[in-house]
């Protein structure tokens, strides 16, 4: 499940927020990393700043755990961290 980093909202940036929740037992991901980030994509002479708008989407953007053996405790688990740490960086 993608969850948006809002700066506005919060004091907190896109990695900061994934170690939280990490340090809260929830193991999440970075997804969609635009692909000329890559670097074939790199050498191939395509650069930073190609498409801003998924940039900076990439910047906000984790994948929180979603799966079929998630109980109804581990989708609590996600969801109170994520308010836990959420509230405690809010601006």
């Amino acid at each position: 499940y993608i969850l948006r980093i809002n700066s506005k909202e919060l004091k907190i940036n896109r990695r900061e927020f994934f170690d939280a929740l990490g340090a809260e037992n929830i193991c999440c991901n970075v997804h969609y990393i635009p692909v000329y980030y890559f670097p074939y994509y790199e050498k191939q002479g395509y650069h930073k700043g190609l498409c801003p708008n998924a940039e900076a989407l990439y910047e906000e953007m984790i994948s929180l755990p979603l799966y079929y053996a998630m109980t109804d405790k581990d989708c609590d688990d996600v969801i109170n961290a994520v308010k836990k740490i959420a509230e405690y960086y809010k601006k």
